[in-house]
């Protein structure tokens, strides 16, 4: 007792003593996080009007870790294709994309940076209220986060004969030969340029640490400020399309096309990780989608000329997440790809009405499926929630509640007011 007296009368060793203390505590909290997010988790899939409970994978190789790297400076793009054509359809989900951006960067590390990054062919008048910056590449890592347009010629609309005549295609990389066969067998496919992006676009996001390859219709959670892909491991989330007959597919055609199946199933269209690796994804989900609509699928499908008839067997609205599937199963083998399967940190449902989930699970991003049930994207483009204020989901703490208070505020700020709070989110950012 009398040492104890001794110790704790000496500063210096009150110091020492409190961080003995401390730092095992930290260690211990760091390592149940990461213990929580590595575990399996089985899914629930409804296959041939049955309930089955199905593993997507079978062993612990593919364990989704994320980590919050200390005192480090750490670049992010979140990457998205914004069809400026369809902006009376696409603006709303911009708008509560770019709050929940805002919304993220106030719990996020001081010394980090998250820009969004938005490929068009038009730099629209709605684009540069929002404050937006124009073909401008970030050049350091303490610049603040800025909303970065970059000019993306669109597949359907390239005239192969003048690929190299457009002064705007700065750092976008186009393959004539791919060009030509993308136009020619997916031009009618509406979601080519979503991942294409990520193909050709490469010198406009190569200097980040890591990327978000999203789409437009999500939300960014606080904790997406708090966490990075732990030992450079490419997180990838759920998707919702996987049966038996449509696995078996997959791996007859994985052996036509001389490629390798891994049997990781349901992977869905966000990615989180090494730009470079992002990249590699793209480039042979293209190649895959490519074989797949011109050998897989006969010229009614191609038209959606059968609707949803086959679906959830086998449909051409998600060509896009077979090709990827077909991608990351064979570089994974191919290539020793790591690979994390996120599925309780991305592509959350915003339908999710657990007051406890965020704590638990802590999901980084929610993805609006297709549904009606609050928060619906369908809805709340018909103006369903408009009588709604926001402030009556203030203490909501489910992922309802969140992307019901963000979607709801995007509606009432102005541009001006948005660009405003993106100025000041990294003053009011926790250390």
């Amino acid at each position: 007792m009398r040492t104890l007296s001794l110790i704790t009368k000496n500063p210096i060793c009150r110091i020492l003593l409190i961080i003995i203390i401390i730092l095992p505590l930290i260690l211990i909290e760091i390592t149940v996080f990461r213990l929580s997010h590595t575990q399996i988790v089985p899914r629930i899939q409804v296959v041939h009007g049955k309930k089955e409970q199905i593993n997507i994978n079978n062993n612990n190789k593919y364990l989704a870790r994320v980590h919050q790297p200390l005192s480090s400076s750490i670049l992010r793009g979140i990457i998205i294709f914004y069809p400026h054509n369809q902006e009376i359809a696409f603006l709303p989900e911009l708008l509560w994309l770019y709050r929940s951006w805002i919304e993220m960067m106030k719990t996020e590390p001081s010394l980090w940076r998250t820009d969004l990054v938005i490929y068009t062919e038009i730099f629209t008048l709605n684009l540069q209220q929002l404050g937006c910056i124009y073909n401008r590449l970030r050049t350091n890592k303490s610049e603040s986060p800025q909303c970065r347009v970059f000019y993306y010629q669109r597949v359907r609309l390239r005239d192969i004969q003048n690929i190299n005549n457009t002064d705007n295609q700065l750092y976008q990389q186009i393959d004539i030969n791919r060009s030509i066969l993308l136009k020619t067998h997916l031009k009618t496919y509406k979601y080519v340029d979503s991942i294409n992006i990520v193909a050709e676009c490469y010198p406009s996001f190569a200097m980040y640490d890591y990327i978000l390859r999203t789409d437009i219709d999500v939300f960014l959670t606080p904790y997406f400020g708090h966490f990075v892909p732990y030992n450079d491991i490419l997180l990838v989330g759920r998707g919702g399309y996987a049966t038996k007959f449509n696995t078996g597919r997959f791996r007859r055609i994985a052996r036509d096309m001389n490629w390798l199946y891994g049997n990781i199933t349901n992977i869905g269209s966000t990615w989180y990780g090494s730009p470079r690796v992002a990249q590699r994804i793209a480039n042979f989900s293209l190649e895959a989608m490519l074989y797949l609509s011109i050998n897989e699928f006969t010229q009614p499908e191609r038209e959606r000329k059968l609707g949803i008839l086959l679906w959830p067997d086998w449909h051409y609205g998600v060509l896009l997440l077979y090709g990827s599937e077909l991608a990351i199963n064979h570089l994974i083998l191919a290539e020793n790809m790591k690979l994390g399967l996120a599925h309780t940190l991305l592509d959350q449902f915003t339908t999710n009405t657990d007051p406890y989930d965020f704590e638990k699970n802590k999901p980084l991003h929610l993805h609006c499926w297709h549904t009606y049930k609050q928060f619906s994207k369908f809805l709340f483009k018909r103006g369903k929630y408009n009588d709604i204020h926001p402030r009556k989901f203030i203490n909501d703490t489910s992922a309802s509640g969140f992307a019901m208070r963000m979607a709801l505020e995007s509606r009432l700020m102005s541009s001006t007011d948005l660009k405003e709070q993106l100025m000041n989110a990294k003053n009011s950012s926790i250390l």
